[in-house]
């Protein structure tokens, strides 16, 4: 089965963005195998009976109303046969970009895998804190986890009435926000979560972790493309793409990758990201 047409979109923009930035090679080049390998793994589960359950999932407004997201860790279905092909597979991915050569040695049961895998699903918090440090098993985990939240959010979102929803977390998996666009002069923010992908809109004021709407301030990057919004009561930040000044369309994910430097300004000043 071929790769859906959002997973295309992000592969071009990726590689577009290897050609225009190339001192993140290292880190573009990683995520280019990484997603190659989840995309791939999301088009077998497309097939699997794990997309039919989906697919026939009701929305369920009244638990959208109320604030709730529509999918349980539960309804992911994270057999215990095929998780541990693509763990295997993002570990060795993660190898040569962390230089840790330990590991599957002691590979860990499937059970315990899946268990870190609900731990950062419940978490709400991205899947992995960061690449290129920390516990690597539970790296692997929470990038093997990717696939089954895209597959539910590739089935879910376009059946959701979206103007039901303005909260500061995805409507489909609870994460919250890594990554927001402007895309009018006054209107809301859309928001990207990191988890599942899925984009929805916000307003355009206030913080979207705390939702405070006096503590939060933005700095301007030098050609006005991107806004690195921090809130001083939560200490946590956003960042932010000014799509009123680009001359074609933008892919969220891609946008989170390239602009890592505001990532590491951030936490320089002792902001957070969640």
């Amino acid at each position: 089965m071929p790769f859906s047409q959002r997973d295309q979109t992000i592969l071009s923009d990726l590689g577009k963005a290897q050609g225009t930035h190339p001192d993140l090679k290292e880190l573009l080049d990683f995520y280019e195998h990484l997603f190659r390998a989840q995309f791939a793994f999301k088009s077998q589960l497309a097939e699997s009976g794990i997309a039919e359950d989906l697919a026939k999932k009701e929305v369920n407004l009244t638990g959208l109303a109320n604030g709730f997201s529509q999918i349980t860790f539960e309804e992911l279905n994270l057999q215990s046969a095929p998780f541990p092909d693509l763990y295997k597979r993002t570990f060795q991915l993660l190898i040569p970009y962390t230089g840790d050569h330990h590991g599957l040695d002691t590979e860990p049961p499937p059970g315990k895998m899946i268990e870190w895998a609900r731990e950062i699903f419940l978490s709400k918090g991205p899947l992995v804190i960061s690449v290129a440090g920390g516990d690597l098993a539970r790296t692997a985990s929470g990038f093997s986890l990717a696939p089954y939240l895209q597959l539910a959010c590739d089935l879910i979102l376009p059946r959701i009435p979206l103007n039901l929803w303005y909260r500061e977390y995805c409507p489909i998996c609870g994460g919250r926000p890594a990554f927001a666009a402007l895309t009018s002069e006054t209107g809301p923010r859309t928001l990207l979560c990191p988890r599942c992908y899925g984009e929805w809109d916000y307003g355009r004021i206030g913080c979207p972790f705390c939702k405070s709407t006096d503590a939060q301030t933005y700095y301007a990057e030098d050609e006005g493309s991107y806004r690195l919004y921090v809130c001083k009561a939560c200490n946590r930040y956003l960042k932010t793409v000014d799509v009123r000044e680009r001359k074609r369309d933008v892919c969220l994910p891609v946008e989170c990758l390239v602009t890592v430097s505001m990532d590491i300004a951030a936490r320089e000043k002792g902001f957070m990201f969640y």
